[in-house]
């Protein structure tokens, strides 16, 4: 659990670093490490082996003592992970998904008490998203982001002026995609598998969310039926590079491009999307049973 007050935060550490380093000494033998995000190519930390059995009195101690403090010091760094860079309420963390997968092949609507199945023949999903633009050449207007360039649907425009603003590379269509995706099985959206706080997603490559979006749909056994994507901006152009956004979408979303759709317009020059400080995307998918 986070922990509540700095007190806590402080004391919930070395509590642990007690109890466990008695343990360690008094039994001889290392307690695991910890492995902090390890799915998504974090570095891990190594499990600490257990000291070797038959060796004399003090010298199995003296191992067992640094293992055990080895351990600890990945588990308080843990902690303190989780104290300032750790879950707000609602956040889930990018493995919780399967977690929400319903139970059973079929479930009962408590109003009637027909039994339905919990995986139908087709799917539905919407995702939308928007991030802010701002002059790349302008690196105090950003704050305490560094300024990148626009990527959109794989795509990035090294030679368009203005950046998307967002915790990750701020990928519309791939946001939108994979939140279309997660909606359409009933999972939580990107948001929370993936926070924004989290310091490993900082400029993170947005094909890493898809993926694990589409991982999950093949779990649970389905396929994209279509894909439709409306990207919304007055700039920049992308008539141009649609094919190679498609061919990505495509690729990704493991299906055929007759499957794929993408358009784009612009806001005719209304609100934060016509001004050019902001563009946004919607997604309509289907999935198919397979």
């Amino acid at each position: 659990l986070k922990p509540r007050s700095l007190s806590q935060r402080q004391l919930c550490p070395l509590l642990l670093t007690v109890m466990a380093s008695i343990a360690a000494f008094t039994l001889g033998s290392s307690l695991p490490g910890h492995t902090l995000a390890a799915r998504h190519g974090s570095q891990a930390h190594r499990p600490v082996r257990p000291a070797q059995c038959g060796a004399e009195s003090s010298g199995l101690r003296s191992r067992a003592l640094e293992a055990g403090l080895v351990a600890l010091l990945c588990s308080r760094r843990k902690i303190l992970l989780r104290a300032s860079d750790g879950l707000r309420a609602g956040d889930l963390g990018e493995n919780a998904g399967e977690s929400y997968f319903p139970e059973g092949s079929e479930q009962t609507v408590e109003a009637t008490g027909e039994i339905l199945p919990t995986e139908p023949a087709m799917r539905i999903g919407h995702g939308y998203d928007i991030h802010r633009m701002l002059p790349r050449d302008d690196p105090e207007a950003w704050g305490k982001v560094a300024p990148q360039p626009a990527v959109i649907g794989g795509v990035t425009f090294d030679e368009f002026p203005l950046g998307v603003v967002a915790h990750s590379d701020g990928d519309v269509i791939y946001h939108s995609t994979t939140d279309a995706i997660l909606g359409a099985l009933g999972l939580p959206d990107i948001g929370q598998l993936f926070p924004d706080n989290d310091p490993r997603w900082r400029g993170a490559d947005s094909e890493q969310f898809f993926d694990e979006a589409v991982r999950l749909m093949k779990l649970r056994g389905y396929r994209v039926g279509n894909v439709d994507v409306t990207i919304i901006a007055e700039k920049p152009r992308l008539a141009a590079k649609k094919p190679a956004m498609k061919e990505n979408l495509v690729r990704i979303c493991q299906t055929i491009p007759a499957r794929v759709n993408i358009k784009a317009r612009t806001h005719e020059k209304l609100d934060s999307v016509g001004e050019c400080r902001a563009l946004e995307c919607h997604v309509c998918i289907m999935l198919e049973r397979v």
